[in-house]
């Protein structure tokens, strides 16, 4: 992949997007417009970013069965990876929850916080299956601040399911995502009922019983309160409205509170200050009713956020936070944060920048044949590291790589960073013409990305780019001493002054926009929380006696285009370049009296 080609291309569609959305009918403005738009300041990068590789832990394999007591089934095992080593801050995050902990797992991003969670979960899940006691009814709630985060979790509890389908696991559960898009029934044509049915069928991971739903997806509001599911998922809103309406009573009362066990905060950092007070209450309400409702054992409450603790020093703080928070006690033991493996290379020799193609060659090559690439015994001979034949291609080529000056200087340099593009090329090819350098380095970086650290088993690199888009402030146009349209607010100065500009969606006239202020036009009020909310709009003329003609109720006014005066009689501020503006009518529905 390269980088600066997909960036500009981005780039490219963004900046025809803004010019067919926002289309000048005035010549002159739209060609200043699409020239404003090319000025290079609506895209910052791309940069690189690599996540630190983390500490590995043991497999689910070996972990699950030393926590339920008993060996997990196969098909069980296989559904939730249970060959794929977890990171230590995953298996210290499982450990603690199953000992009836509460929890704050503050990793990094792509750290892999859902498996924190989501496995204790299962587990519970399982282990009631085991006892014979899973049925319908919630044991986990998961709430995140964004419908996204949660279609996020619902595919990955989809598939989960699909593969417990598909290797016929006895195990079973259900799951569904309460939002305001679910549909009531499978006739509620607004929010696409018929859709989301199909749509479950297509996937099949659910299994239907007497129309019923026993394992898998409920899709349906009518279905999660026919048989409420295992792990429900939610926002902050629509779980006020779940405490609130009768309906979704059974939810929580009649018993069925009894099962409610695991409440979970997705991205906790969001809930600081007052929305941190409101969610605080809401989870005590919360907790309140299912006591109502039958629930005697205690929560288990777990957070989850990247950016919640910055390190050791933050331990007390976050602990308090999570503790006010959920009302609940959490241990300063039970901060969960990464342990990164430490970028240890030994290196023997700098590489030249074809032999990364070479190597990407060798690991794209038959695995049989790699140990006998002439290529790769040449590439290792050089940094003295014997190309044996019983390690795999992308442990061999990792080896080699961890000898290679350049690739250990571009780990250092990219783990925990974030660097543009261009610099970083720079410092690991310097010898390159200037035009070579991002292409070798993308090829580098895949290259490292596809190959494991012989010690930890993790890849070598873990990269990211990031692309930048700004949206517009506004469009703002000046009328002297040039028609020019302005991408960044312009006060009035000796080049004269830029007025902000709407355009009209259907013609692509602009009229200017604002608020007579002190014989100024000044710029709007938009707080609807304002008692001067409001904007006018003003349509530019050329012709006085034209406008005048159109008759005495249209409202005309004199803008000044040096300093911005405006005013309906004569200007005040001695300057002689103005323009003729008609006043048009808000529209009288005040919730649109910015429009």
């Amino acid at each position: 992949m390269d980088p600066i080609y997909l960036g500009k291309t981005i780039e490219e569609r963004y900046k025809n997007y803004l010019k067919t959305t926002f289309f000048f009918k005035d010549t002159l403005l739209r060609r200043s417009f699409e020239e404003a738009l090319n000025t290079g300041h609506l895209c910052k990068g791309p940069y690189l970013e690599a996540t630190p590789p983390f500490r590995k832990g043991q497999t689910p394999r070996t972990l699950f069965p030393s926590l339920l007591g008993t060996q997990p089934d196969e098909e069980f095992l296989d559904a939730v990876h249970g060959d794929r080593s977890l990171y230590h801050h995953q298996e210290e995050a499982i450990s603690k929850v199953w000992a009836g902990k509460n929890i704050v797992v503050a990793t990094g991003t792509g750290s892999g916080k859902t498996e924190s969670f989501l496995y204790p979960i299962l587990l519970y899940l399982y282990q009631e299956f085991l006892a014979g006691t899973l049925g319908p009814g919630v044991r986990a709630l998961i709430l995140y601040p964004m419908n996204a985060l949660a279609n996020d979790q619902r595919d990955r509890l989809g598939q989960i399911c699909r593969r417990l389908k598909q290797r016929h696991s006895p195990f079973t559960f259900t799951f569904g995502q309460y939002i305001g898009e679910t549909p009531e029934d499978e006739n509620d044509i607004s929010r696409h009922a018929r859709d989301l049915l199909a749509e479950r069928e297509r996937q099949g991971h659910s299994i239907m019983s007497n129309g019923q739903v026993i394992h898998g997806e409920l899709v349906l509001r009518c279905e999660m309160r026919a048989t409420p599911p295992n792990i429900l998922i939610t926002n902050y809103s629509m779980l006020e409205y779940l405490l609130l309406r009768p309906l979704d009573s059974v939810l929580f009362d009649r018993g069925q509170a009894r099962w409610w066990t695991f409440l979970v905060l997705d991205e906790a950092h969001q809930y600081r200050g007052s929305r941190g007070i409101e969610m605080g209450m809401l989870i005590r309400r919360l907790k309140q009713r299912l006591r109502e409702g039958g629930r005697r054992e205690p929560f288990r409450c777990i957070a989850t956020s990247a950016t919640l603790a910055g390190g050791e020093k933050d331990r007390h703080a976050v602990m308090e936070f999570a503790a006010s928070l959920f009302d609940e006690e959490f241990d300063e033991d039970c901060l969960i944060m990464g342990e990164v493996e430490p970028v240890s290379d030994n290196p023997h020799g700098t590489l030249r920048p074809d032999d990364y193609r070479l190597l990407a060659e060798a690991l794209n090559d038959d695995s049989r044949g790699t140990p006998t690439n002439p290529n790769l015994l040449k590439i290792g001979q050089a940094l003295k590291v014997p190309v044996r034949s019983d390690l795999p291609p992308s442990l061999l080529i990792g080896e080699i790589l961890c000898r290679d000056s350049r690739s250990s200087n571009l780990r250092q340099l990219a783990t925990g960073n974030i660097l543009e593009i261009r610099q970083i090329a720079q410092e690991i090819f310097p010898e390159l013409p200037e035009a070579e350098r991002v292409s070798a380095l993308s090829r580098l970086v895949d290259l490292l990305s596809r190959v494991d650290d012989p010690k930890s088993g993790v890849p070598l690199l873990s990269p990211r780019y990031h692309l930048f888009l700004r949206s517009l402030e506004g469009a703002f146009v000046s009328y002297w001493p040039e028609k020019k349209v302005y991408l960044e607010r312009k006060a009035a100065d000796k080049e004269g002054a830029a007025f902000e500009v709407a355009l009209c969606k259907e013609c692509g006239q602009h009229y200017f926009v604002g608020r007579l202020q002190n014989r100024r036009l000044q710029e709007a009020v938009r707080d609807p929380c304002q008692l001067n909310f409001g904007v006018d709009f003003f349509r530019p003329t050329d012709n006085l006696e034209e406008a005048e003609g159109e008759g005495a109720d249209r409202l005309l006014y004199k803008l000044c285009l040096i300093c911005g005066e405006l005013s309906q009689g004569e200007l005040l501020c001695g300057h002689d370049i103005f323009l003729i503006l008609q006043k048009e009518e808000s529209p009288p529905d005040e919730e649109r009296a910015d429009q």
